[in-house]
Formats: structure tokens, C-alpha cells, sequence
């Protein structure tokens, strides 16, 4: 099992502002319906290939869910 998002930000304490609950509201909604599509259909791969791939998906949906901050960079 993987934590997507913050590990500080609890969902069962209420926000403090408009603009917070407005935010997760965002970010619960994302999570309903799958943001990348999902490859239909057979193929052949191994065991590892497989899971490489899901966890690339995953890894995508993620970052979708959770943009950077200003302060965080890629390298």
C-alpha cells in the first residue's frame, strides 16, 4: 500500500479555511476516476515487466494528484 500526498495532512480534522477545504475537495474528486486510462486488452510481459509498468502508472497518477510546490524541484 502506498500514502499519496502529505503524510501530516489528516483528512478527519476539519480545514481551517474556505480555501483548504475547497483544496482537498479538488484532490479527493481527482481521485475518483482513473486520470490516466488504463491500456485495455492482452499483452505479454513478464511478472516484473508488469509491475515496472504499474508503478510507472502509478507513479504518474501521483504526480498529477500532487503538483510540486515553489520550493520543491525536480532534478
Amino acid at each position: 500500500m502506498r500514502i499519496v500526498g502529505h503524510k501530516n495532512l489528516g483528512l478527519n480534522q476539519s480545514p481551517a479555511t474556505p480555501e483548504e477545504a475547497w483544496q482537498r475537495g479538488r484532490v479527493l474528486d481527482a481521485m475518483l476516476p482513473n486520470p490516466l486510462p488504463v491500456p485495455r486488452g492482452v499483452s505479454r510481459m513478464t511478472h516484473a515487466q508488469r509491475n515496472a509498468q504499474d508503478d510507472a502508472r502509478m507513479l504518474a497518477v501521483a504526480r498529477l494528484l500532487n503538483p510540486p510546490t515553489q520550493g520543491e524541484g525536480t532534478a
